[in-house]
């Protein structure tokens, strides 16, 4: 039985202190190593901690999930209107998961944590896959039986049944469920076991977890299977996304476990879920005549005696092939529409708009993407343009634009992809390309 824990909850990027918390020295290395990122003397964690006389100091980033210790439960809440629930409707919009569609349902549950609204949103999709049944396949067995059954092995049973006239060894097909189609789900089921959940959905995990028990074994290759759906499978597809992103989270999350098995997090990093998601809703609904490059590495850009010296990733390139342009855009999770964008965020951005630049006599332009939110203060979309070196050869021009994630995953569930289409050009037509078109 595992003890109830005090319910903490934290917004993110803030700040609390849990009077009275003094850390055991297994949850102090726990959070040591959880904390870490990329290794220990880089500067940027997950989140920040501090034991003080009075208690304990928990201070987040950009990092949104679950933290579990022995005797409190961390929430740390994105800055969305419906905070876990927008959250996960976003990561689907990004990985191809039902998420961004489910919104009324989702609704209903209320204000769930991360883990219990992602093992909810799993069970409602296996619920109709067990409903429509299950893959079967016929594998070929061999057994050495009482009576006939399939096709007789006359060679084995000469050599194996010589003075036994009651056996016959036979080969015979046998419809088994003990597929890859099955065996992920079962893993994914064994991990989600493993989350603190509400009981009913702790109760329904345990109950499929039995079912399938009985009918497959467990996914052991750390390689995702390839599956290739058609009409017959098609509504394995859904359940499957699904299971991949919750073993998924094993890789990313159970590394950072204690020995202590009752301690579980889940975090996800806002810095790079908006820039994938940026990057997947222009890529589903700009015009056909745009390209859209994600993180290309350029490697001629600086060089040194004609070899490369340092390579430079811009986050997106979009290409207009019908009006001859190209727009950078740099991705910022940051709130530029109520502070000055960054001296070094601009000098990154305009060395990338001009190793794009194809006229040389023109400006270079480029475009900051940022997250804005219901309560966000400063300018609205529009954003503000920054001049760089005016009246210099060198000059360039920079778009701040912003981009409200929950208007567009509204839009994707009402299914409003012309609206979704208008928002993605003036995403990235921020200098009037379009109207020069026109």
């Amino acid at each position: 039985m595992r003890a109830m824990l005090t319910a903490i909850e934290l917004s993110e990027y803030g700040e609390t202190i849990i009077e009275g918390y003094e850390l055991t020295d297994e949850e102090r290395r726990y959070l040591q190593k959880l904390a870490v990122i990329k290794s220990e003397d880089y500067w940027e964690k997950r989140f920040y901690f501090d034991e003080l006389r009075g208690g304990l100091r928990l201070r987040a980033t950009s990092w949104v999930g679950v933290i579990e210790l022995g005797r409190v439960r961390v929430s740390i809440r994105p800055k969305f209107n419906h905070g876990f629930q927008s959250l996960l409707r976003m990561i689907g919009f990004v990985e191809r998961l039902p998420f961004h569609v489910w919104h009324p349902t989702a609704a209903s549950w209320g204000a769930l944590d991360m883990a219990e609204l992602l093992v909810r949103y799993f069970l409602k999709r296996l619920d109709e896959l067990w409903q429509k049944g299950l893959a079967k396949d016929y594998v070929t067995e061999e057994d050495n039986l009482k009576q006939l059954r399939g096709r007789p092995d006359m060679l084995r049973n000469m050599r194996d049944n010589l003075g036994f006239p009651n056996r016959i060894y036979c080969r015979y097909d046998e419809l088994v469920t003990d597929q890859p189609e099955n065996r992920v789900i079962r893993l994914a089921l064994e991990l989600a076991a493993r989350f603190r959940l509400r009981p009913e959905t702790a109760r329904k995990v345990n109950r499929y977890r039995s079912e399938f028990e009985l009918l497959c074994g467990v996914h052991e290759d750390k390689q995702w299977p390839s599956f290739h759906y058609h009409r017959l499978n098609a509504h394995y597809e859904p359940v499957h996304r699904l299971a991949r992103y919750i073993v998924d989270q094993r890789s990313v999350n159970d590394v950072y476990q204690a020995d202590n098995a009752s301690f579980f997090s889940l975090l996800v990093d806002m810095n790079s879920l908006f820039e994938q998601f940026v990057g997947t809703f222009l890529s589903r609904y700009l015009p056909s005549a745009y390209r859209v490059e994600e993180q290309r590495r350029l490697t001629d850009a600086i060089q040194l005696n004609g070899a490369s010296y340092r390579h430079i990733i811009p986050d997106l390139v979009v290409r207009d092939t019908a009006a001859n342009k190209t727009v950078v855009l740099d991705v910022k999770y940051k709130n530029y529409g109520a502070k000055p964008v960054d001296t070094a965020d601009m000098f990154q951005l305009a060395f990338y708009a001009q190793y794009y630049k194809a006229d040389e006599a023109a400006a270079h332009r480029s475009v900051i993407v940022f997250p804005r939110y219901a309560d966000s203060p400063g300018p609205g979309e529009a954003g503000v343009r920054i001049d760089l070196l005016p009246q210099k050869p060198a000059r360039g021009q920079l778009m701040t634009r912003s981009l409200r994630i929950e208007e567009v995953l509204q839009l994707c569930a009402e299914r409003n992809d012309a609206e979704l289409r208008e928002l993605a050009l003036r995403l990235v037509d921020p200098f009037g390309y379009a109207d020069a078109r026109a």
